[in-house]
């Protein structure tokens, strides 16, 4: 009995190597990785190329051993160097990507980049060849040119993108097109895809899109989420292929299933803008965000410049996307999130913090953006109150071509803050803002002219109405209420030559029909004052009364309760007669007409925003340019806002 077991393990010690090899493998192969890796280890010590590249394998997957990426190229560097292809393969590609560390051993270390920590004596018994492997491309390149060499498709495709983006070699497109070619000719997706993209101009290469889209085509057939994304691309704006929105939105959605970013991006943009296909913003939007939650950088300023895009967004969730966005050092998201600190949406206006974020951008903010930075020095929002620093930046803004920077300059200019007091060059600016189409400008310009501001005369000159009118004229034309009055005025009085109330009752209606509550004071007391009014006209009158009361005008609110109490106009009301009589007297004995002032001391074009200088007398109190009998001051305001984000 003992002679033939000892026979037996005779036979077992005198069995051929490659048979024990062979028998470890089959071994591992069934899942019995720990009674087969001393037989792998034996042998790679004796140099076997086989068990080597095997225990690379088993300390890259962590198969009966705790994974580490250095002990696995320790064995695949063993076995290359007797030629070994799949080592050299996988050195190629490890060299190349730079694949994690076990968590585990990781949290302590250094970030990418740093110098690699000491490993003490205990974790170096276990890992003798370090925890990290480096990213190389250099090395990458050297062990994918062998394996290329020798006919691997897999290190053919990656040897050619390197060498299109010269990582770890020179760039040369040119071969890259051949390696790429020879992985393509053996069905290798990876080699397709390079090829397409070789051709479509992604290596700075000369573009031919028909042969780009034959082969991304090939690549994304083939399950490839970048040639899916490519060859969208290409249908999406009919480059090498006819044009098709349908077809690129299913190329791009197979690339989003396979969690590609890009896509997701592009998707959200296509829906967004409704290229090639019916704009639809709710699929927008989920595209968008989905490719946010993946960090693609571009969908979260998409996704935020949507979401401003809608007059109800409060513009909370907007900054935020745009803050991570521009601390990530992205320039687009830092300028944006400037302009939301000037425009006050999402955060609080502050000139400081937009400043700060300007900076980061590196960007020449819109003239839009830095009008309205001025007016938050003007007004003291986030820094110090600073008419010097306005003026500064309205310039800026002017000499990109922005009228209401050139308006607020005057404005400036006018009462002498931040640069000296001087009418005629505030003029000049208005007259320059007024020229590219700034209503606010001209009828400021022809307030000056109506005024004895010096301007035409000398020193003694009497108003300039001739001069004055084109500028009011353009207002009024452009539908500014206040030049449409002053042209009633004008017309009504007789300023511009014969009068003519037929004129002047056009400009009026047009005044009230843009809200301008003298106006409808005005008409309405004409159609009260007429010598048989119809019913027709008395309901007229009613209407006009009670659109100016609504605006809170106080002699209004006297009329319509006088309307219903004796039935003018309207049925008789007791209840709401009475309603508009106490309305009327808790506005206070200070909105009365004539409160303030009398008659004939408030000229129109105080209702411009210029303090009356002069004892002329332009239409009267109870002008349409001067809603009410109490003269209207100064506007103290002195910066345009009208712009926003």
């Amino acid at each position: 009995m003992f002679e033939k077991l000892g026979s037996k393990f005779a036979t077992l010690v005198r069995r051929d190597p490659a048979d024990r090899l062979a028998a470890a493998l089959r071994t591992l192969d069934q899942g019995w990785s720990e009674t087969a890796f001393e037989t792998l280890r034996n042998f790679g010590a004796q140099g076997n190329p086989a068990a080597q590249y095997r225990l690379g394998r088993m300390y890259e997957n962590a198969e009966g051993v705790l994974q580490s990426i250095p002990d696995a190229v320790h064995w695949y560097r063993l076995a290359a160097a007797q030629g070994d292809l799949k080592s050299q393969e996988r050195l190629g590609l490890i060299y190349f990507i730079e694949p994690p560390a076990p968590a585990s051993l990781t949290a302590a270390l250094p970030e990418s980049g740093a110098a690699a920590p000491a490993i003490d004596d205990t974790l170096a018994q276990f890992f003798p060849h370090g925890i990290t492997v480096r990213q190389d491309y250099a090395e990458a390149a050297t062990w994918n040119r062998l394996a290329a060499e020798r006919g691997s498709a897999e290190a053919q495709a990656r040897l050619g993108h390197q060498l299109a983006l010269g990582l770890g070699c020179p760039r040369d497109p040119a071969e890259a097109e051949r390696w790429f070619a020879a992985a393509a000719a053996q069905s290798h997706v990876e080699g397709q895809l390079g090829l397409g993209l070789v051709y479509a101009g992604n290596y700075d290469t000369p573009p031919d899109l028909e042969r780009a889209a034959h082969w991304l085509k090939v690549a994304a057939d083939a399950g490839n989420r970048i040639a899916q994304y490519g060859i969208g691309k290409l249908l999406l704006h009919g480059e090498g292929v006819a044009r098709d929105g349908a077809a690129a939105v299913l190329r791009l959605e197979a690339a989003a299933a396979q969690d590609y970013a890009p896509a997701m991006y592009l998707l959200g943009m296509i829906y967004w803008r409704g290229e090639g296909v019916p704009a639809d913003t709710v699929l927008a939007e989920s595209w968008l965000r989905r490719a946010v939650v993946r960090g693609h950088g571009e969908a979260s300023c998409a996704l935020a410049q949507m979401l401003l895009e809608r007059p109800e967004d409060d513009g909370i969730e907007a900054a935020a996307l745009l803050r991570e966005r521009a601390e990530a050092g992205n320039p687009r998201a830092a300028a944006a999130l400037a302009e939301l600190y000037v425009f006050g949406r999402g955060v609080p206006r502050d000139a400081a913090e937009a400043a700060r974020w300007r900076e980061v951008s590196g960007t020449v903010p819109r003239p839009e953006t830095l009008t309205m930075l001025a007016s938050l020095h003007v007004e003291g929002i986030g820094a110090e109150q600073d008419y010097a620093a306005a003026a500064k930046l309205l310039k800026e803004a002017a000499d990109r071509g922005s009228a209401d920077a050139l308006f607020n300059l005057g404005s400036l200019h006018l009462y002498g803050k931040g640069m000296p007091a001087d009418v005629r060059a505030a003029a000049e600016l208005y007259r320059r803002a007024a020229q590219s189409g700034s209503a606010a400008a001209a009828i400021q310009l022809g307030s000056l002219l109506a005024r004895e501001f010096h301007l035409a005369h000398g020193e003694d000159g009497l108003p300039d109405y001739s001069g004055a009118r084109p500028w009011i004229e353009q207002a009024a034309l452009a539908g500014d209420a206040d030049a449409q009055a002053w042209m009633g005025d004008c017309c009504r009085l007789g300023l511009l030559g014969p009068e003519d109330f037929a004129a002047a009752e056009s400009w009026y209606r047009r005044a009230a029909a843009s809200g301008h509550v003298g106006c409808i004071v005005l008409l309405a007391s004409a159609i009260d004052a007429m010598d048989q009014p119809t019913e027709a006209t008395r309901a007229e009158a009613f209407g006009l009364w009670l659109a100016a009361a609504s605006a809170g005008d106080a002699q209004a609110k006297a009329h319509v309760a006088r309307c219903y109490r004796d039935g003018i106009g309207v049925a008789r009301d007791a209840s709401a007669a009475a309603r508009w009589l106490r309305a009327d007297a808790q506005a206070g004995d200070g909105d009365a007409p004539g409160a303030d002032a009398p008659a004939g001391d408030a000229p129109a074009a105080d209702a411009l925003g210029i303090e009356a200088l002069g004892d002329e007398k332009l239409p009267d109190a109870n002008s349409a340019a001067a809603p009410t009998a109490k003269p209207v001051r100064r506007r103290k305001k002195t910066i345009s806002s009208s712009s926003a984000l």
